[in-house]
């Protein structure tokens, strides 16, 4: 978070929830200032690069009765909306971690339900099952792709993995901006148990796909890079591969980001038959919705963005 917020340019304001002397919820928010419009996120969007955050209970949270787990949520969404409510901002977004979504304290008080999802698979069942869950479509080109033979290989090395990111993040129609490479390694750096960059090489020591990764508690595909030129199905079959890494590593479930991204879901949903669901609450006033609508309509447009949008460093 410490390293999100130097290279985001946010100010970490990390929140602790207490019932009595009890911590029972962290809440790390991220805020900003630009121009006197002020906002206050859950993760930072954008160059952070983080599908959620929001907020973190204690480990036996979900253990606890409902009862018991509403009147937690009720004492989160009470002493954090007065925080809130102090710094003003004109717009605020929290977004929750995948399982956490009753937000109907946060509604009843005022803010709006927005529903992400993503892309799950579950590793508990057989190989077999998670094989034939695939479209047979893909299946025969991760075939041909085993026949080709390929190495995969497990790295904290992202310059490849980079240069190809910012070829795609660069383009002008990408809705994400890429920032420095400086945050990736000192990510990198600081989790070099939990991140890794896996590049898949053919015979002849071509690169014919690579992904980022984070390795906790599930297997996330993080960030993928657009298709090498290559004969094989390189994308396709690396993911195969690490499909079946994550779940003879004995992680539970591995998730693919990308179903709320239109472009992404024919290509990714052909390896998955089931969607995750994730909640956003979030709150603006007249200059927080005028402020988004700037970003959007104005500064998001092609011919501005390379002016606006700190891409590469």
């Amino acid at each position: 978070m410490t390293v999100t917020a130097r290279h985001t340019g946010y100010q970490l304001l990390p929140y602790g929830i207490y019932k009595g002397e009890e911590l029972v919820c962290l809440a790390p928010l991220f805020f900003r200032s630009v121009h006197g419009v002020k906002t206050l996120f859950s993760p930072p969007p954008m160059q952070a690069v983080i599908p959620y955050l929001g907020l973190i209970p204690a480990k036996d949270f979900t253990a606890l009765k409902l009862g018991k787990q509403e009147a937690i949520m009720d004492l989160v969404a009470t002493d954090l909306s007065a925080e809130i409510d102090a710094i003003s901002p004109h717009y605020f977004s929290l977004t929750f971690v995948p399982g956490l979504t009753d937000v109907r304290q946060f509604i009843w008080r005022g803010y709006t339900p927005k529903v992400h999802y993503t892309y799950v698979i579950d590793l508990t069942r057989p190989l077999e099952t998670i094989w034939g869950d695939f479209h047979y479509k893909l299946r025969n080109k991760i075939r041909k792709a085993e026949k080709a033979g390929m190495d995969l290989v497990r790295s904290t090395d992202i310059s490849d993995l980079y240069t190809a990111l910012a070829g795609r993040f660069s383009q002008p129609d990408m809705n994400i901006p890429m920032i420095s490479r400086r945050y990736f390694e000192d990510l990198f750096r600081a989790y070099p148990d939990h991140l890794a960059a896996y590049y898949l090489y053919d015979r002849e020591g071509a690169l014919t796909g690579a992904v980022a990764t984070q390795e906790y508690k599930r297997f996330l595909l993080w960030m993928g890079t657009p298709r090498f030129e290559s004969v094989h199905a390189g994308n396709e079959y690396l993911q195969w591969l690490l499909v079946r890494r994550a779940r003879a590593e004995g992680y539970s479930y591995l998730e693919n980001i990308g179903a709320n991204t239109p472009d992404l879901n024919f290509f990714k949903s052909k390896f998955c038959s089931v969607l995750g669901m994730y909640m956003e609450v979030c709150r603006k006033d007249m200059v927080g919705t005028l402020a988004e609508w700037a970003y959007t309509s104005v500064f998001n447009n092609p011919r501005l963005k390379r002016r606006v949008v700190p891409y590469i460093d």
